[in-house]
């Protein structure tokens, strides 16, 4: 059984052509974390509106 893994190669690859960049990984955490927070943030708030709107649709009534 032979185990293939490129990994290694397609990163130096990525890197001489200039598609991936070393980064400062304490930034990219606190970046992650305040996206993070963000993202939970539009979640909810999109939980909120849709809750209301189910409550509002269910007082509705259809008439013909």
């Amino acid at each position: 059984m032979t185990i293939i893994n490129d990994a290694e190669e397609i990163k130096a690859r990525l890197k001489t052509e200039g598609k991936a960049i070393d980064i400062d990984p304490k930034q990219q955490i606190n970046d992650i974390l305040i996206m993070n927070g963000q993202m939970e943030a539009v979640r909810r708030e999109y939980q909120v509106k849709d809750r209301n709107s189910q409550m509002k649709a269910s007082n509705v009534i259809l008439t013909s």
